[in-house]
């Protein structure tokens, strides 16, 4: 299982690096699916957890840029490193 921790590994791991009021964030998404309208999605907190414990540096990078970009999965991997502007000034 490469890449893969166990839940163990992860109850062992540093905490994360900031506070979480998951209470509140849950209460947030609850009143958005009342609706019924809007797609299930993850909280900003649980997208914080997942990229702290992908130990992998190249899925963290992935994880990171479907995240930030709201781009499909096949169009992430056909990205190359001349896509990204590490630099700045950043292009959009």
């Amino acid at each position: 299982m490469s890449g893969l921790i166990s839940y163990s590994e992860l109850q062992q791991s540093a905490p994360l690096p900031v506070a979480i009021d998951y209470p509140a964030a849950l209460a947030l998404r609850q009143m958005a699916l009342i609706q019924g309208k809007l797609p299930k999605y993850l909280l900003a907190p649980e997208v914080s957890a997942l990229h702290h414990y992908v130990p992998d540096l190249h899925r963290r990078m992935l994880l990171a840029t479907l995240w930030n970009t709201y781009i499909c999965i096949n169009e992430a991997l056909a990205l190359t490193l001349s896509d990204f502007s590490l630099v700045p000034p950043y292009h959009c």
